[in-house]
């Protein structure tokens, strides 16, 4: 892959974040929605797909998951209006437990 690619890539991952991040502030309704923090999205190079890793509070996360899995096509077709791209990648939200164990090997760390 080409450098000047890998950084188009890079805009592009960059750009779905932030828009992901708009839209669940202020375009979603449902209140189980409102605690995802988008961590990271890697695009595939073809740009057909996109990897969403988010995290939420252990508590919310077995809610979550199945919204956001039936929320992807609306938040796909968003998306294709606010970023000019000929094909809007299929979204495919991961959950991230990197944060979440960072937050408990620090606990540990503190307790020793």
């Amino acid at each position: 892959m080409k450098q000047q690619d890998s950084f188009r890539i890079e805009r592009i991952n960059e750009l779905i974040r932030r828009e992901l991040v708009t839209l669940l502030k202020n375009e979603t309704k449902d209140p189980r929605l409102a605690g995802i923090n988008i961590t990271d999205v890697l695009t595939s190079r073809d740009l057909s797909a996109a990897k969403i890793y988010y995290t939420v509070s252990e508590k919310d996360k077995s809610a979550v998951v199945p919204l956001l899995a039936k929320a992807s096509g609306f938040f796909r077709s968003r998306l294709s209006k606010t970023i000019d791209l000929r094909h809007t990648p299929a979204l495919r939200f991961i959950f991230d437990p990197a944060p979440n164990t960072g937050a408990r090997i620090d606990d540990l760390l503190a307790k020793l």
